[in-house]
């Protein structure tokens, strides 16, 4: 089963590109595949964090109406 995956395309600073460019090669990836994994868990990550922050400010609204 593959992902339907979207294309993308950015511009990185000179020092976040080489950085890219190291990862890649320790990871034995090409730069795009590198970048797809790098930007997929850095995405994940903060949409988890904008979750959780969503469901304790639900929470303390609801505790207020409560009081």
């Amino acid at each position: 089963m593959s992902l339907e995956l979207k294309a993308v395309q950015v511009r990185l600073p000179e020092e976040a590109f080489d950085t890219l460019r190291q990862v890649a090669e320790v990871n034995d990836q090409d730069l795009g595949e590198a970048a797809r994994v790098i930007l997929t868990e850095a995405l994940l990550g903060k949409g988890h964090a904008v979750k959780i922050l969503a469901e304790r400010l639900s929470r303390a609204t609801k505790c207020d109406k409560v009081r």
